[in-house]
């Protein structure tokens, strides 16, 4: 899905004593915001996913200001730009080529300079059929395979400290490629992850799922193409629109646990457009996941 991009940095703020909140990171646009949702949840977070295009350069400032406050990193990387007004994928072949290997050296030179590593997952959703950069018939699987690859190259020589995180969105009817057509190889892949959202009737084409009808089928093919790798939820979140979302977030805690290959789950708390994701959507909701750590 469309992501928003946090751009700016705030000083980093004194890490509250209270308890984590378990398996469960979060996407949030500002580091206030963070420490807001933190405050209500009553519970820390610790592991942070934000998002930046191509082209722009790893937002060193941001991450120390998390690691400051003891998080770890997540960063989901785009690659498309803005052309002319508008957001345009960088090609597959572009990259596998090197034609941007001087943007991708500085960056993983960024990166290291961190001092701690960072999850990386290159192209998120990358078998989606939206957006910039998903497949077409110049940008194909086999394109895919090789940028990414190459990434991984790249970095490595660089030394920079990433763990690779390979994340489709969830299966859904027409997807252009299969996971296992789209899998760069256990040697380039660290960790793997799912996107995935309970819309309920927020648009004429879904339906009010659980979490085990979201994320179950796409779980099983994953462990199939991946087998053991350790597996997180890259977006995980649900609306308030067809259904009750409280009751989503306990089925969602209750059922966690028969995944047994998810070890961070990250809950989507941005305000897409007319979709409201957010975890303070409603006091049931907020409620409902201030007990899910617990019960993890």
């Amino acid at each position: 899905m469309a992501a928003l991009l946090f751009t700016g940095a705030v000083p980093a703020t004194q890490a509250a004593a209270v308890p984590s909140c378990g398996v469960f990171g979060l996407t949030v646009d500002s580091p206030a915001v963070l420490a807001a949702v933190e405050r209500k949840v009553g519970c820390r977070f610790a592991a942070v996913r934000w998002f930046q295009d191509w082209t722009t350069p790893f937002n060193l400032r941001y991450a120390r200001t998390l690691l400051a406050q003891g998080k770890e990193l997540e960063l989901s990387w785009q690659p498309r730009r803005q052309v002319a007004g508008a957001l345009r994928g960088v090609p597959y072949r572009e990259i596998a080529a090197g034609r941007h290997d001087a943007y991708l050296r500085r960056f993983a030179r960024d990166v290291r300079q961190a001092g701690q590593p960072v999850r990386i997952t290159f192209a998120p959703e990358m078998n989606g059929n939206w957006g910039a950069y998903q497949l077409g018939p110049n940008n194909t699987s086999a394109d895919f395979i090789r940028a990414w690859r190459h990434v991984v190259n790249v970095f490595r020589a660089e030394r920079a400290p990433v763990r690779w995180v390979w994340t489709p969105n969830i299966q859904y009817p027409g997807m252009p490629s299969s996971y296992r057509a789209l899998y760069p190889g256990g040697a380039w892949v660290d960790e793997v992850g799912l996107d995935g959202y309970n819309w309920g009737t927020t648009n004429a084409w879904n339906r009010w799922l659980s979490f085990r009808d979201t994320f179950g089928a796409s779980y099983q093919e994953l462990k199939r193409v991946a087998g053991t790798k350790p597996v997180q939820l890259g977006e995980v979140a649900s609306v308030e629109q067809g259904g009750d979302k409280a009751a989503w977030i306990r089925d969602m805690c209750a059922q966690l646990p028969a995944f047994g290959q998810i070890r961070r789950a990250f809950w989507f708390h941005i305000r897409d457009g007319r979709v409201d994701w957010r975890l303070t959507t409603s006091d049931p909701a907020l409620n409902a996941f201030r007990r899910c750590p617990t019960t993890r």
